[in-house]
């Protein structure tokens, strides 16, 4: 019977099986692409900085977005993640001036607002078990819509949206594997479920719409030109395709912080100077946090919220030696390639050290937020959320890790890195500040 499934479906059932044990065993390590076999298909998976270029950048013209991301259009449309030609092109281009470096200041400003305002709440959840995911689900998630639309959700919409979100990766997680997704076929209860989800976030957007601030304002001249639908696709894209990738790679980054007292102190010798008598982070601030963002920057390399993603070659290929034919898929992989050892020394080491140099291991070495036309248009404002999560909260507390040592867990891959079996469950205390010292 295992023979018979092998050859039905050849390497699908190991890799779906565990998707990350897959990865590390078959390509971590190689020097070219590597070949498997998904049922019917031969996928490659990408995993060397030239092989990377070569797709995303260099010979981007000769790729497509894969089958899989049609899988999130009942849910984001045309959204930037989902669009391409001419669609994607204005989106990306009416929305970049409000992710930029410069054009996000003032959106920070309320995000820094929520994240002060949630900092004090945790000071009433001393010294108990707090489960770090939906912790940092519901805080990046407040952070992101307060620096986006400029104005923080009230209490009931940022549950509503929480939970909606929660249920919308679920929904992809499930299906991302599937040769065929029946649910999305039949009127089926998971069907009807997703839909309920779905009109929930586009209530959200409407409201939203009424008065639009930050990026929704930025956004008319799409919604003009291609219709309100327009605006619907990316708000919802925005909420969602950012929100679940920042959580879980906040609670890594809080979850490594809480294993590691040494690097704890090793920020706080460069925050305490910055929030001497009281004083509230700032967003120019931020980006004087080297150690900081050195440490974040790690926590991206080893636990890279999107693992993968995948492009089908829309002509024949030849990528560093092998054979690409046309309507093939690869895979690329952010968390192979940034644990390569000929590319990292001692790649499985967290070492914040690596990113306090101006030398690195190369631009498509270091993926977390993609790279070319389509990368995460959201980069800047994502590292700084994590830049001021970590900076808060070892500003203001201790931390015990529950869940075992960060060595010794692996996150569950689906969509993007999920939690392992076990959680990731921390304890807080207030820091005693009478023997704050700066290093």
């Amino acid at each position: 019977m295992q023979s018979l499934k092998t050859a039905l479906l050849g390497d699908l059932p190991a890799f779906t099986a565990d998707p990350l044990a897959f990865v590390q065993e078959k390509v971590v390590g190689q020097p070219q692409p590597v070949a498997a076999r998904f049922g019917f298909k031969t996928v490659r998976f990408l995993a060397q900085p030239s092989a990377i270029q070569h797709v995303l950048v260099t010979h981007a013209d000769r790729y497509g977005k894969s089958q899989m991301q049609d899988r999130m259009k009942p849910l984001l449309g045309e959204g930037m993640v989902t669009a391409s030609g001419e669609r994607w092109h204005q989106s990306r281009t009416t929305a970049r001036p409000s992710f930029s470096a410069s054009g996000l200041d003032q959106g920070l400003g309320h995000a820094l607002s929520v994240l002060q305002t949630e900092v004090g709440r945790l000071a009433g959840a001393l010294d108990r078990s707090l489960a770090i995911p939906p912790l940092m689900g519901r805080l990046t998630l407040r952070m992101a819509t307060a620096a986006m639309f400029h104005e923080p959700l009230d209490e009931d919409t940022s549950e509503l949206v929480y939970q909606a979100g929660l249920a919308a990766h679920k929904r992809l997680s499930e299906t991302m594997w599937r040769p065929i997704d029946p649910d999305a076929l039949l009127p089926t209860r998971t069907n009807r479920a997703f839909r309920k989800v779905i009109a929930s976030l586009e209530g959200v957007v409407e409201r939203l719409s009424r008065n639009p601030k930050g990026l929704l304002l930025a956004l008319q001249p799409l919604a003009e030109r291609y219709g309100p639908k327009a605006l619907r696709d990316e708000a919802i894209t925005m909420l969602i395709a950012g929100f679940e990738t920042s959580a879980m790679a906040a609670s890594w980054l809080i979850y490594t912080l809480a294993c590691r007292p040494d690097l704890v102190a090793w920020i706080r010798g460069e925050v305490d100077p910055l929030l001497e008598g009281g004083a509230d982070l700032e967003a120019g601030g931020l980006r004087g946090l080297r150690r900081t963002r050195a440490v974040v920057d790690e926590v991206l390399r080893l636990y890279p919220s999107i693992w993968w993603f995948a492009r089908v070659a829309l002509e024949d290929d030849v990528i560093d030696g092998v054979a690409v034919p046309k309507g093939s898929m690869v895979f690329i992989s952010p968390w192979a390639v940034q644990r390569q050892p000929d590319l990292w020394d001692q790649p499985e080491r967290f070492d914040p050290m690596r990113f306090m140099s101006e030398t690195t291991s190369g631009r498509f070495a270091y993926i977390p937020f993609g790279v070319g036309g389509r990368s995460c248009i959201g980069a800047h404002l994502a590292k700084a959320e994590l830049v001021a999560i970590a900076a808060a909260i070892t500003s203001a507390f201790d931390l015990e890790p529950l869940s075992g040592h960060v060595d010794q867990l692996r996150p569950v891959a689906g969509v993007t890195l999920a939690p392992p079996p076990v959680g990731l469950n921390v304890r807080l205390q207030m820091r005693d500040l009478t023997v704050r010292k700066v290093a």
